[in-house]
């Protein structure tokens, strides 16, 4: 047995354990994130790359995605780190790194930003002997209520290096381009993170606005922490059920206290603001 199997065969005994095998006895009619067909980014329609006109198809109008703000495209073969990009809002945003990847997804998961965009801005700062240098953010995220913040990510080993490095950039009036700037690292952009986003993304491929507002009214009655395993008991679509936990985990309605992996067995907590 593969060390995957094994690992496979150990949660579903954890399941069982926790009074929640029921949930691999009905076979899924909604597709997990395997299904490639679920996970589609882009149009069947190309879009013509030598213009930036509208593109009227069959009474929809498409445009074609811009880099938005970005100074420089970070798509260089280099098989020694992650390269790519994801699309915001019709942006193509980049990324440098797997943190950098990470913390994008989960950026992508909010519902307060408008805009993200890559390498960006340019700011000045001055080092230990002086000099006067200069250094591209990489993150410019605008939130819907116009604040703006400068991102800078790196790994945690770098976090006095790098905040030193932000508190340079607000020394120089070049740092008036922004609001604020954070500092994130792995903490903030974990795999776990990362997994999470992923299924709040294919949630938002179903409408299931009624299976979501059943789920609403049941959450209402909840105090303290529920087993996300245990909101889809008696219920009528147990498929429809799990794409509505993941949509009031997106609208943050639920939320995982730890910040874990969210699977069957995790503990959610009810938002009382909601």
């Amino acid at each position: 047995m593969s060390i995957h199997a094994a690992r496979l065969v150990a949660a579903r005994m954890r399941m069982r354990r926790a009074g929640l095998g029921f949930i691999h006895k009905r076979k899924a009619d909604i597709g997990g994130m395997q299904d490639p067909t679920l996970r589609a980014t882009t149009s069947s329609v190309a879009f013509a790359a030598s213009t930036s006109l509208p593109i009227s198809i069959e009474n929809e109008t498409l445009y074609e995605p811009t880099h938005g703000l970005a100074l420089r495209s970070t798509l260089r073969k280099d098989k020694s780190s992650a390269k790519g990009f994801e699309f915001f809002n019709n942006v193509r945003v980049y990324f440098d790194s797997e943190i950098e990847h990470r913390c994008l997804l989960r950026f992508m998961t909010r519902q307060d930003i408008a805009e993200i965009h890559s390498q960006a801005l340019l700011f000045n700062y001055k080092d230990a002997e002086g000099k006067l240098r200069e250094h591209t953010i990489d993150y410019l995220i605008i939130y819907k209520d116009g604040w703006r913040d400068g991102i800078v990510i790196k790994p945690e080993r770098r976090r006095d290096e790098m905040e030193d490095l932000i508190e340079r950039f607000k020394a120089h009036p070049s740092s008036a381009q922004v609001d604020g700037f954070q500092y994130l690292s792995e903490t903030y952009g974990s795999i776990e993170a990362a997994e999470n986003a992923d299924f709040i993304f294919w949630s938002r491929d179903f409408d299931i606005d009624h299976e979501v507002a059943d789920l609403l009214e049941i959450v209402r009655t909840i105090n303290g922490y529920v087993r996300f395993g245990d909101l889809m008991r008696s219920c009528r679509d147990i498929d429809e059920r799990r794409v509505a936990i993941w949509r009031l985990i997106d609208l943050g309605v639920l939320f995982s206290p730890t910040g874990e992996r969210i699977t069957e067995l995790t503990f959610l907590a009810r938002n009382p603001a909601q």
